[in-house]
């Protein structure tokens, strides 16, 4: 149970860390750490599984929205292809927390770890493609 609570600790602060965020350089580092604590949840429900715990269900929860910078038409950055992974890894999350099943929740954790990953690495990529500005010393 630790283990569990720590993953949806470490997962609380991934999600924290995007809400009003700017797309701006921190952005593929924020997509990582999101990355990272979902494959966190994934590993913790994975064993909370096999110990025969379940999932508490979320009432509601498949009309949740990911914070302001993660959804749709916001000007998010990175191919669209990969964004339109993401979203239906989002929607399959939101799907398997309103059930009990620990296995359906650990699986959606881990897809959308890879799809976040994908993205982080993606947007990583363009950050260090755009050349970097100038400055000047004010002699």
């Amino acid at each position: 149970m630790r283990a569990v609570r720590q993953a949806g600790t470490d997962w609380a602060e991934a999600m924290r860390a995007h809400k009003l965020a700017p797309p701006d350089a921190g952005f593929a580092p924020r997509l990582r750490a999101l990355s990272d604590a979902a494959e966190r949840e994934q590993v913790a429900w994975e064993h909370a599984h096999a110990a025969g715990l379940l999932w508490r269900p979320i009432p509601g929860a498949e009309n949740a929205e990911p914070p302001y910078e993660l959804r749709p038409g916001t000007g998010r950055r990175g191919p669209a292809e990969l964004w339109a992974t993401f979203d239906q890894t989002v929607a399959a999350l939101n799907r398997a927390i309103t059930g009990s099943s620990a296995a359906d929740v650990a699986d959606a954790f881990g897809e959308l770890s890879d799809a976040a990953g994908a993205l982080a690495t993606a947007v990583a990529s363009e950050d260090e493609a755009q050349p970097r500005p100038v400055t000047r010393d004010a002699a």
